[in-house]
């Protein structure tokens, strides 16, 4: 059985696809990955390097952190490497990630706050007590403080700051904290830490056993359902300007096959040609339908002015229907709630516990309820008018035909 992690399971919910690409078919593309990820790889190879100096006593400059970062850019640096903000170079970048070392190490400098138990720590274990649902994490920094509290440590590169509740519902800490556990039997207190080291601001979380238990199930109902999909279809989104397997997929072949094209040829592209028809007449039918509302409006009140349900025009005649229809508030918002619990408290749940509204339509205009509950009912809905024009051949035009 496969061994599944946070990020290959996040794949899957980001795309099917892409999760298809990279851990069935193990797709070949020319991009290795995007400029971000490699961004935020260099900002913890460097990370990495102190804490690893740091277990030998030697606390590395400044200086010397920001010459090994740059050594490792220089040396990891390659054509497969993904700039999808054309508006920015690789330079834009890298200085990004020395502002978050600086950040980083300036904060926390002479990083004695806790002792570093492992540096990229390898987590193995399982989410159920048989070994069939097996996970893999590795973790950036474990460390242990004075009074007994594990330290799970997660350096973060990206360019948005995340609010505290996302924090609090943060799998991946999650499941580190579920492998720590199963790894050391003395893991009780245990703080989980992401380092925002580009705001150079950390947020903190900790977990209930009941979250834990909770994080454990749906993880194993995630991994179901990975398993039993069949489809992996693909799931357009911003995620692919840096996705690595844009190359190979299907969503954008035609968009980056006719990207590179000059004007002349890009113009003359079969699908461009279609795509620029159909808005057009759909741009026609918007006005079109704008101007039918307008005259269906006009119609409207004219025969109201008339008195009349019908309008005659040349070979072809108008009609005019209204109709009302009882309302009540959808399953969303305050009125439905409370709505809900006149149901319960006269106990007439169970009758409409679907919340069927043509159900409770159809009570209050049968009456078929007690007067008193009736009324009470009637304050939740309203009449919802409809008023409709329809054309229709005159009959002098259906005896010529």
């Amino acid at each position: 059985m496969p061994v599944y992690s946070h990020s290959r399971l996040e794949t899957f919910e980001t795309c099917a696809l892409k999760y298809k690409f990279r851990y069935i078919e193990k797709a070949e593309t020319p991009i290795e990955q995007s400029v971000e990820a490699f961004t935020g790889s260099r900002v913890h190879d460097a990370l990495e390097k102190l804490y690893r100096d740091l277990q030998i006593t030697k606390l590395i400059s400044l200086d010397e952190l920001l010459a090994y970062y740059a050594d490792r850019w220089k040396k990891e640096w390659g054509t497969g490497i993904l700039i999808a903000n054309k508006t920015r170079r690789a330079e834009d970048y890298f200085a990004y990630g020395e502002k978050c070392i600086r950040n980083y190490y300036e904060r926390f400098k002479p990083f004695d706050q806790s002792r570093t138990l492992g540096l990229e720590t390898q987590l193995n274990f399982s989410l159920d007590s048989n070994g069939r649902y097996k996970m893999r994490g590795f973790v950036d920094r474990v460390a242990r403080r004075t009074d007994g509290t594990y330290e799970i440590h997660d350096y973060k590169t990206s360019g948005t700051l995340p609010a505290q509740k996302d924090a609090d519902s943060d799998r991946q800490l999650t499941l580190y904290q579920l492998g720590l556990g199963q790894r050391w039997r003395d893991v009780e207190r245990v703080e989980l830490v992401w380092h925002y080291v580009g705001f150079d601001q950390d947020l903190v979380s900790t977990r209930t056993t009941e979250e834990l238990g909770r994080v454990r199930e749906e993880t194993i109902g995630q991994i179901q359902a990975v398993e039993r999909e069949k489809e992996f279809r693909p799931n357009q989104g911003r995620w692919c300007d840096w996705c690595e397997y844009r190359p190979v997929c299907p969503v954008w072949k035609h968009v980056d096959a006719v990207a590179a094209l000059p004007p002349e040829q890009f113009t003359a592209d079969a699908g461009v040609q279609l795509v620029n028809q159909f808005a057009e007449k759909k741009l026609e039918k918007e006005k079109l339908d704008k101007e039918l509302d307008d005259l269906r409006e006009k119609i409207l009140a004219f025969a109201e002015q008339m008195g009349t349900p019908l309008i005659q025009g040349n070979g072809v005649r108008a009609s005019v229907s209204t109709q009302e229809r009882t309302k009540f508030p959808g399953k969303h918002g305050a009125l439905h709630e409370e709505l809900a619990a006149f149901l319960r408290s006269v106990g007439r749940w169970d009758e409409v516990s679907d919340f069927d509204a043509a159900r409770l339509a159809k009570i209050l205009e049968n009456e078929s309820w007690p007067p008193d509950l009736v009324a009470e009912l009637r304050k939740f809905a309203s009449l919802e008018r409809t008023r409709t024009v329809r054309l229709s051949r005159s009959e002098e035009e259906k005896s010529e035909s």
